[in-house]
């Protein structure tokens, strides 16, 4: 016998001696191969559920932009008139034709109104189906998206912007 048949047959004898030892139980991997197709069906309900909040969440989200839109809207027919606002003093500036004002004013509106097309191309981007990953973005999302509305609500209530240009 020459070496490679010596190295071939070693390796025959190696290899038969290992599957001989393997403990191969057909139970068993009929059990690991059910637990793969029961976690695969688990993972998609979680997914399909998860679609359906990020769609449910989609339209509550669509409903503040959409208010927040009508809030800039308002806020840029007001700031144009410079009438009825509740800080008597910012109108007087404005009807005075404090231009500083007006544009420091027009500037924030305009930050504001860039921010809401934003949080609706985040909000419209959103895919990712993973639950901590959604539910960290739910939360922070909503915080922005409060943070935002209250903003616009409150645009000519800052104390700032009166007391900056006095």
């Amino acid at each position: 016998m020459n070496t490679i048949q010596l190295i071939i047959l070693s390796t025959l004898i190696a290899v038969a001696g290992f599957f001989a030892n393997c403990n191969f139980h057909p139970e068993k991997a009929e059990n690991a191969r059910l637990h793969v197709i029961e976690s695969e069906r688990e993972a998609g309900i979680t997914r399909s559920i998860i679609q359906g909040e990020i769609q449910d969440f989609r339209i509550e989200m669509s409903g503040k932009i959409m208010e927040n839109n009508r809030s800039v809207a308002e806020i840029k027919r007001r700031l144009h008139r410079g009438d009825r606002w509740s800080v008597a003093d910012l109108i007087r500036k404005i009807k005075n034709g404090d231009e500083s004002l007006r544009v420091t004013q027009e500037t924030r509106i305009s930050a504001l109104q860039s921010e809401n097309r934003e949080m609706k191309r985040i909000i419209n981007n959103y895919s990712d189906l993973r639950r901590q990953n959604w539910d960290t973005f739910k939360k922070d999302y909503s915080k922005d998206m409060e943070s935002l509305s209250n903003s616009l609500t409150s645009f000519f209530e800052y104390s700032d912007v009166t007391n900056t240009h006095n």
